[in-house]
């Protein structure tokens, strides 16, 4: 029994600590528990990392040795077409200035170019030029490098200093050109300035002046292509033709009132619709024929001022010629006393037209009763007048004014309208009538000048000699 105190000892020293041990993680197990979550994750995530990295690492290891396999032999006939297909494309390039300093290469039909290139569409035209060969299955350009601004401004340089060379070698087969062109146009002019064959001048002025302006065109053309000629520069026509085609359809549309006054100006030429110093009313105006431009048609009013009317209103709006022919009819009414002889009016009226100056015996002088107004019966004469020898708005004053007098010789009143108011005084007398005014003296009608009025015509050919210079279509087509 005494034994046992001493095989304790050592046991119990060992134990204190434990317990201690044991106390201590009992305390700080709940504190602990989420930091040792957070470390097992992290242990994790490093785990999974490390294995992405490896296997990256293995992949790009692979990819490289299957890089730096070496590539298929080519064949011997393959070989034979690269280098038919390299000379060929390089044959090309070193006659191209542009792709002069192009490198080709050609292995298994995949085209490689280097070298440099001075103009910016070059390289797709490089590209283009050898994708276009038979065999070609592929084009690489990426070795191509763009010239330095020195390059090109100094290859710009060059070309302009050989362009200036071509043109002092040019300079005496210009001038002959020019000496050509000139001469011609000269031609031209002098072919406009002189007169008519007189075949010619027997057409209609439009027709004679189209025909001078053709063989003036016709002129300048042909010196034209002499000089282009001389030049070899005749496709230069073909595009110059082919422009002003284009720009005589936009001119056509945006004048398009223009091109329409000139084609009625033609159709009137050729029609003469009138004559120069004919008496015309179109379209509101009425006035002496000055002059048949291109593109209107230029009157005088009896007033003496300038009327411009445009060709296609000419043509379109109805139009009056009192020129055309010569004998023009004029008329007017007269109105009698209700109490006056009908008969006896027309005779007297008649009478004196056909004494009078200025009516032409055929057709002879007219009358006719109209019928009854406000207090008159209405009475219409009429008469023609030859516009060769007399003046019609004379004749036709001076006949109403001696038709008025003869009535009134035959004791033929011509009453103004007038009304009678009748008043009745208070006490039933009668009104008191006004006294009756005096008949009108007789007066002896004198004879006036009826002669033709050349006043405006006159005006218009001072205009004319003023603007001799001027476009008439209608000369000489009086």
């Amino acid at each position: 029994m005494a034994s046992h105190p001493k095989n304790l000892a050592p046991r119990s020293r060992l134990a204190y600590p434990l317990a201690a041990a044991v106390v201590a993680a009992a305390v700080a197990l709940p504190t602990s528990a989420p930091l040792a979550a957070a470390w097992l994750q992290a242990d994790t995530l490093q785990d999974d990392t490390l294995q992405t990295d490896t296997l990256q690492a293995d992949t790009l290891q692979a990819d490289t040795l299957r890089a730096e396999d070496p590539p298929e032999p080519v064949s011997a006939v393959q070989d034979r077409e690269d280098e038919r297909i390299r000379a060929e494309l390089q044959a090309v390039f070193d006659r191209v200035p542009p792709l002069s300093g192009v490198e080709v290469s050609v292995e298994a039909g995949v085209v490689r170019l280097t070298g440099e290139i001075r103009d910016g569409g070059a390289a797709a035209r490089a590209v283009e030029l050898a994708g276009s060969r038979e065999g070609v299955v592929y084009v690489d350009d990426s070795a191509l490098e763009a010239a330095t601004t020195g390059d090109r401004l100094e290859d710009i340089w060059s070309r302009l200093r050989e362009q200036g060379r071509d043109l002092v070698l040019l300079l005496p087969l210009l001038a002959v050109a020019l000496i050509i062109a000139a001469l011609f146009v000269a031609l031209a002019w002098t072919v406009g300035r002189l007169p008519a064959p007189g075949g010619v001048r027997r057409l209609n002025p439009f027709l004679r002046a189209l025909l001078q302006r053709l063989l003036q065109f016709g002129l300048v053309i042909a010196g034209l292509l002499i000089a282009l000629e001389l030049l070899d520069a005749t496709a230069l026509v073909g595009a110059v033709i082919g422009t002003a085609g284009l720009a005589g359809l936009a001119l056509g549309f945006a004048f398009k009132d223009i091109a329409e006054n000139y084609l009625a100006g033609v159709i009137l030429s050729l029609r003469q619709p009138f004559a120069k110093n004919d008496l015309i009313v179109v379209g509101g105006q009425e006035g002496k024929v000055v002059r048949l431009t291109g593109r209107e048609t230029v009157l005088m009013t009896l007033d003496g001022n300038h009327v411009q009317i445009p060709n296609a209103t000419v043509f379109r709006e109805p139009m009056v010629n009192y020129t055309r022919n010569p004998r023009r009819r004029f008329t007017f009414d007269v109105g009698v006393t209700v109490e006056a002889d009908p008969a006896a009016a027309l005779d007297v009226g008649i009478g004196m037209l056909r004494d009078m100056d200025g009516v032409v015996d055929e057709p002879p002088p007219e009358g006719l009763v109209l019928g009854f107004g406000d207090g008159t019966m209405n009475v219409r004469f009429s008469g023609w007048v030859d516009q060769r020898r007399a003046e019609f708005g004379r004749v036709r004053s001076e006949a109403v004014r001696l038709v008025k007098h003869a009535l009134e010789e035959a004791g033929i009143d011509t009453p103004s309208p007038e009304r009678r108011v009748f008043l009745e005084r208070e006490g039933g007398e009668p009104p008191r009538r006004a006294p009756e005014p005096p008949p009108p003296a007789r007066v002896e009608a004198g004879r006036r000048d009826v002669s033709v009025d050349h006043t405006i015509d006159e005006q218009i050919e001072e205009d004319r000699r003023r603007t001799r210079d001027e476009e008439d279509l209608l000369e000489d087509a009086s």
